[in-house]
């Protein structure tokens, strides 16, 4: 690490158990996140603050001004523009010394397998329970870890699945053909913290799980509600006969 990069992470190589070797392997890393609204877009300006080496932004949607309350990398200026765009120009205006890729369009079956070339861990910033299904099977196919989080009203949950899926795998918790979207914060609303709380929780993970900074409580289900405030945390179980981690009847 050179003098400059010394002084702008000095106060996390102070943390035990991250200290240099915590920010060389941070800086080794590159993440895919998927998503660039409140949980995508927070979590990447944290990543990029904190010296992830290698960002990939993936998201087709443009900014609207409903999403100013709680997608706070933007402004009104950029209404209309593409998230993943005005995201990109943000991160590399925050650190330039990292690595930042952007992709306007949709993670789907089409555009997975090409998105995941080098990439070391996947966040989910998404609203979408189809799209999450894909991350799923992709990253398992790989053998990568990713990162699960949403949030909607004022209740939020996250999950880390490990890239063998030995503590079973999103399938196992919502298996595409029991599963109906109920609405995501356009028809249900979300108030910002929310959102930022369950970002971060992700983030902590990710950090953890790439740097051995801190435990990762790996296929456990962590449920928020912020309007009791209380938390509720879920181990899961790997579903017999799920396509995707029973290793007697998975397509890996």
């Amino acid at each position: 690490m050179n003098d400059s990069e010394l002084e702008r992470y000095s106060r996390q190589l102070l943390v035990p158990g991250f200290e240099l070797e915590g920010q060389e392997a941070l800086g080794a890393a590159s993440v895919l996140i998927v998503g660039c609204g409140g949980l995508g877009a927070l979590a990447a300006q944290y990543l990029v603050g904190a010296g992830l080496g290698h960002v990939v932004l993936v998201d087709p949607d443009r900014i609207e001004l409903s999403n100013l309350p709680r997608q706070i990398a933007y402004t009104e200026a950029d209404v209309g523009r593409f998230k993943a765009e005005v995201l990109a120009e943000r991160l590399q205006r925050m650190n330039s010394e990292v690595t930042v890729t952007h992709h306007s369009l949709a993670f789907d079956e089409t555009s997975g397998a090409s998105l995941l070339t080098t990439i070391d861990a996947v966040l989910d910033g998404t609203d979408n329970h189809g799209t999450r299904l894909l991350i799923d099977r992709f990253t398992a196919h790989r053998e990568l870890p990713w990162f699960m989080g949403a949030a909607v009203q004022m209740a939020g949950q996250n999950i880390a699945f490990t890239g063998l899926r030995e503590e079973g795998c999103y399938h196992c918790l919502a298996p595409q053909q029991a599963s109906v979207d109920a609405g995501g914060c356009a028809t249900l609303g979300i108030l910002g913290p929310v959102v930022a709380t369950v970002a971060l929780r992700q983030v902590l993970d990710l950090i953890g799980a790439l740097t051995g900074v801190a435990k990762v409580p790996w296929g456990v289900m962590r449920q928020y509600d912020f309007r009791a405030n209380t938390t509720a945390s879920l181990p899961l179980q790997r579903r017999v006969g799920c396509v995707v981690c029973d290793p007697n009847v998975n397509t890996r």
